[in-house]
């Protein structure tokens, strides 16, 4: 503020003693301005709990670790809609909470009407979890020193990553979890790779990109002097250090992209601001840029090389054979999408032909643009890219009105508002170009971060008589009572579905080695009892019944039998694309003497997996118990034919077997 006092409209000015003049009164803090206090305070309390578990343990994409964070975000959504009227100091723009509750309103829809509800579940809590994230930092938790505490979780979360990655890195332990008694699941090609608290090295990649831009974004325009700006430029270094660790190629080209759109919103503001610095920025950008470049390549130029000039960088990266699985999925239900998480079926199914033997599941489309036409449709693609776009163009607007309108005013470029919409929307940039090539918005950890930044981008604080906002008739409505079921259903699902969770993993984990499947059976059982819809459950049951069944004499291993069977039939019910409960109720079946029901679900398996060698190798076994030794040779060379899911050794040992059973005509092996 200059001596001369702020100008007013109309010409007047209005002195520093006249300002102090006019500072109200503080008011009389009454029982029910307590109350509203307390309540606020617990609620976000509970909301910023949930949030560092959920960065802290949700990194993957199963919902087991995730259940914790989605009671406390839950408690924070419901809390939040006890009072129905908060005050707030600016308002969200009612643009962007319409088009976040349209969107959500389909995607809801399709996840309620999916063919496979264990497989949608997956898709819905993240969802609203998001959901309520959003609502509460475009609303409640607006206010600055909110966001900024929001701020201090995501540096302990940087830290906290970067701590394990160091132990990835420097000790060697690349299977570190953060969880006791579980293991960071690695795959060949993810060694040396770190991975920090996150189960793959692309989603930490995806979140050290926006805590780069993040923090780059309140160095340059946030509130603090120069121990504070240093420091958030020290936590964007080692962030962007830490991505060239993680060697993920789809943050590197995110980052750069993020990288360009901050380059270009500081030179937008200056441009408007202080019109004579813009070329000496620009200057001092591009040296700080190719620097910054020169550096970081220089640390693991190595590494980088051998990344980039990999087989998968060729027409062999089993990205594009992934891509063109999740295309073929879209062309069969191109409008509504074939439901949430379908892909699980289709990169099975639709598997190309001329795909890499050894690639394995595919799962996720490895392109969340094409995850979303191929499980919601077009529909579903559209909504999603217009949320993106209503958001990125509200943060454009409040740049452009801060620079032509506030600082005018005020003769201050800089703000936590500012600086936390700039770094908003660089980093969101980034982790737009990264969904090109991973699924990172499968992971709560992520996705909720998304949705905070998508939160500040929907309020980010117009001020002023001059920016008055429009209203959308039933948005605000809507919103709180979307509000209130999403914290009421995270609430539910982790009582009821988070503890069948838990059991099931129980019953993976169990307390000595001399714990036998019955035992095992029994915390299948009780998920069963709490989750009855959860296909995998069942499976699992199931296949514990039948290694049970193996030492026990006939008559009662024909009854476990019998159960293992209605386990695998309810299993399929529920889920009637997966092939492996097929292929373990084929094998019952058989022993069981049920040869015809056998065959029907072979060829019910191998319809579901055309390319894969299991179905095939159990219509061969079929075959061969039934002695028709033509069959079972031709089924056991079809299955060495196979493309996917190959385990050669295995079928060729049983071909061998049978063809002595064949020449000796005695009892099937």
């Amino acid at each position: 503020m200059t001596s001369e006092g702020i100008q007013m409209e109309g010409g007047e000015s209005l002195s520093d003693e006249s300002i102090r003049r006019m500072r109200p009164v503080p008011e009389v803090v009454t029982s029910t301005g307590l109350l509203t206090r307390l309540l606020k305070a617990l609620l976000a309390c509970c909301f910023l709990m949930g949030f560092l578990l959920t960065g802290l343990l949700a990194t993957e994409t199963r919902l087991l670790f995730f259940w914790p964070s989605a009671a406390l975000i839950g408690a924070a959504g419901v809390l939040a809609a006890v009072r129905w009227r908060w005050r707030v100091r600016n308002a969200p723009v009612e643009w962007c909470l319409a088009s976040v509750l349209v969107f959500g309103g389909y995607f809801l829809s399709r996840q309620i009407t999916s063919p496979v509800v264990s497989w949608a579940r997956e898709d819905l809590f993240m969802m609203i979890g998001c959901g309520v994230g959003y609502l509460l930092t475009a609303t409640v938790l607006s206010h600055p020193r909110w966001r900024m505490a929001m701020v201090m979780i995501l540096a302990v979360l940087l830290l906290a990553n970067l701590a394990v990655g160091f132990v990835h890195f420097h000790c060697g332990l690349w299977g570190f979890h953060l969880v006791p008694h579980y293991m960071r699941a690695l795959g060949e090609g993810a060694q040396h790779r770190i991975g920090g608290l996150f189960i793959n090295p692309n989603h930490l990649a995806a979140f050290l990109a926006m805590m780069t831009l993040l923090m780059l974004g309140l160095a340059c325009f946030g509130r603090g002097g120069a121990v504070k700006r240093l420091l958030y430029l020290f936590a964007a270094i080692a962030a962007a250090i830490g991505i060239t660790l993680t060697e993920s190629r789809g943050a590197i080209i995110g980052l750069g992209a993020g990288g360009l759109a901050l380059a270009a919103m500081i030179l937008t503001i200056l441009r408007r601001a202080y019109p004579h610095l813009v070329m000496k920025a620009a200057l001092g950008i591009v040296l700080a840029g190719g620097l910054a470049s020169i550096v970081l390549g220089a640390v693991i130029k190595d590494r980088l090389q051998n990344r980039f000039l990999s087989g998968e960088m060729l027409q062999g990266d089993p990205r594009t054979f992934v891509w063109r699985s999740v295309l073929a999925q879209s062309t069969e239900h191109p409008w509504l999408g074939a439901g949430a998480r379908m892909f699980y079926e289709g990169c099975i199914r639709l598997r190309p032909d001329d795909a890499p033997s050894w690639m394995r599941d595919a799962q996720f489309a490895h392109n969340e643009w094409l995850q979303a036409l191929g499980d919601y449709g077009w529909v579903g693609l559209a909504l999603a890219l217009i949320v993106f776009a209503v958001h990125l163009g509200n943060g454009w607007s409040y740049l452009h009105w801060f620079a032509k309108e506030r600082f005018p005013r005020t003769a201050i470029l800089n703000g936590t508002r500012l600086g936390l919409t700039v770094g908003a929307m660089a980093a969101m940039v980034a982790v737009l170009v990264h969904a090109v090539f991973d699924f990172h918005f499968h992971v709560p950890a992520v996705a909720l971060l998304v949705a905070v930044l998508l939160g500040v981008l929907a309020n980010p604080g117009f001020e002023g008589s001059l920016r008055r906002p429009r209203r959308i008739p039933g948005v605000r409505v809507l919103s709180k009572v979307a509000m209130l079921g999403c914290g009421v259903t995270l609430i539910w699902g982790a009582w009821t579905i988070g503890r069948a969770d838990y059991f099931v993993e129980r019953s993976k984990v169990p307390d000595s080695i001399e714990e036998t499947e019955a035992g095992r059976a029994s915390w299948l059982t009780r998920a069963v009892e709490l989750d009855p819809a959860n296909a995998q459950s069942w499976f699992e049951r199931g296949q514990l019944r039948v290694k049970e069944a193996e030492g026990q004499p006939w008559e009662a291993g024909k009854a476990t039998l019998e159960r293992a069977v209605g386990d695998l039939q309810q299993s399929l019910k529920l889920n009637p694309y997966d092939f492996y409960p097929m292929l373990d109720l084929a094998h019952v079946l058989d022993v069981l003497g049920r040869h015809a029901e056998a065959e029907k679900v072979i060829v019910a398996a191998c319809k579901a997996a055309p390319l894969f060698q299991q179905p095939r190798l159990a219509l061969a076994i079929h075959w061969n118990r039934l002695k028709d030794w033509a069959a079972a040779d031709a089924a056991y060379l079809w299955a060495y034919d196979a493309k996917a899911g190959i385990y050669s050794e295995e079928c060729m040992e049983l071909y061998h077997e049978m063809l002595r059973a064949a020449q000796s005509e005695g009892p099937p092996p």
